[in-house]
């Protein structure tokens, strides 16, 4: 019989392992990841450039650049290109965040011929028709206009910009009007200096067949070099990358008041980062993490609220978040704050140790489950430059890390004093 009164027996998780894969340099410098994989004939492939907003030289140019990438070739309209796609039942999507753009393609084998060599005719000659950035940069300031009228966006946007201050590629925000003031000259600009094979990689997932690697091999190796030369950067000093204090911002949304808090912190390529992960995840990464229990499940503040460390290519940031009552916001920073003296003062209990490491572990096995979220585990780091056997020492440091260790790092790592707070609310 189903005990409808105790949960599962927790299960120990074995160790994850990084994704099977094999690497080929292609002659115009595109390294080319393939992960085989899957039960189905269906593929995945995507080109990953470092031209994103990092790079730009207006506000707004490459996310339109990334978008418009996929709108029409030489031989092709936005409207040909689209009944392409839909006819051989392919999905094409781009991005672009902070660091790297990209486009992705993912089809059916069968049709990979048909699929492939127009998919990198894309990206080696898009046209950047002036109808097209007319009506994308119109979308984009309309879409832009409605984000900020919430009172999380509007609190991410001012947090992000006290830390790295609004002259920095990490801190600046762009505004609707940027949009409208790009012209096509910078979209071909830019897209010439960084949508290139200076800098790029590709990665192939799923079932990989001869014909389908060949194929690939052969488009890919078509797209030629751009003029830019990745230059590198050393990563951010985190003491220079900190405004401590609490900023209130009026808004006119009176429902919820948004609550960020931030400082930046140690990179992944440091020694305490996975202790230090392990620790985020007992505070705030989880739906029965600390701050979770205490603000939602105890005092009833909040629907949600969670803490992160979020990792950009050359900084890394503390990050906690939660929207509550306008009439709770001390309420709130004041057991956010008790939840960072408990972890400061109090050991851990070696349960809540063992289920925060397996829900870890557990995590990073949903995400190698398949070809297609190996791609994006190898993505992410590629994107960040991190080798390949860094993954085996973070789970190494997962399973023996200490509830002392844990304490240390808390003392050392989580500093009320250092938090950029801010409030966008009644």
């Amino acid at each position: 019989m189903i005990d409808r009164v105790n949960g599962p027996r927790i299960q120990t998780i074995g160790k994850a392992n990084f994704p099977e894969h094999t690497k080929q340099s292609l002659a115009n410098g595109i390294d080319l990841f393939m992960i085989p994989g899957g039960t189905q004939s269906v593929f995945k492939l995507e080109f990953v450039c470092f031209g994103g907003r990092r790079f730009e030289s207006k506000p707004g140019v490459s996310r339109l650049c990334a978008s418009l990438i996929k709108e029409g070739i030489p031989e092709k309209n936005s409207e040909e290109l689209s009944e392409h796609w839909d006819y051989y039942g392919a999905i094409v999507n781009s991005f672009s965040d902070l660091d790297i753009s990209g486009v992705s393609l993912t089809g059916l084998n069968a049709h990979a011929p048909k699929l492939i060599k127009t998919w990198c005719k894309m990206i080696d000659s898009p046209s950047f028709e002036s109808s097209e950035l007319d009506h994308r940069k119109k979308n984009f300031a309309d879409k832009l206009g409605r984000e900020l009228s919430k009172n999380e966006v509007l609190a991410y946007r001012n947090l992000t910009e006290l830390i790295y201050g609004s002259d920095h590629f990490y801190g600046y925000n762009t505004i609707p009007e940027d949009y409208l003031q790009v012209e096509q000259s910078d979209i071909i600009e830019h897209y010439k200096r960084f949508w290139g094979t200076n800098k790029s990689f590709a990665i192939l997932s799923g079932q990989i067949t001869p014909e389908l690697k060949k194929e690939v091999i052969s488009a890919l190796s078509q797209i030629e070099k751009k003029s830019e030369e990745y230059v590198d950067h050393p990563m951010l000093n985190p003491l220079d990358f900190r405004k401590p204090g609490r900023f209130d911002f009026p808004s006119e949304n009176k429902l919820q008041a948004a609550i960020k808090l931030a400082h930046s912190t140690i990179s992944r390529q440091d020694a305490d980062y996975p202790a230090f992960y392990f620790l985020v995840e007992v505070f705030g990464g989880y739906f029965g993490s600390r701050l979770m229990k205490n603000l939602r499940e105890e005092k009833g503040l909040c629907y949600n609220i969670y803490a992160s460390i979020e990792r950009l290519k050359f900084s890394t940031y503390l990050y906690i978040s939660a929207e509550v009552d306008g009439s709770k916001i001390d309420m709130a920073l004041t057991e956010i704050k008790t939840e960072i003296e408990r972890l400061q003062t109090e050991l851990i209990e070696e349960e809540e140790m063992e289920m925060v490491r397996n829900y870890i572990k557990g995590v990073l096995m949903a995400g190698l489950d398949g070809p297609f979220r190996s791609s994006q585990m190898i993505k992410s780091y590629l994107s960040h430059e991190l080798h390949f056997d860094y993954f085996s020492g973070f789970i190494d440091e997962i399973e023996r890390v200490s509830a002392k260790k844990l304490m240390k790092m808390a003392q050392k790592y989580l500093d009320w004093s250092q938090l950029t707070k801010v409030i966008v609310g009644p």
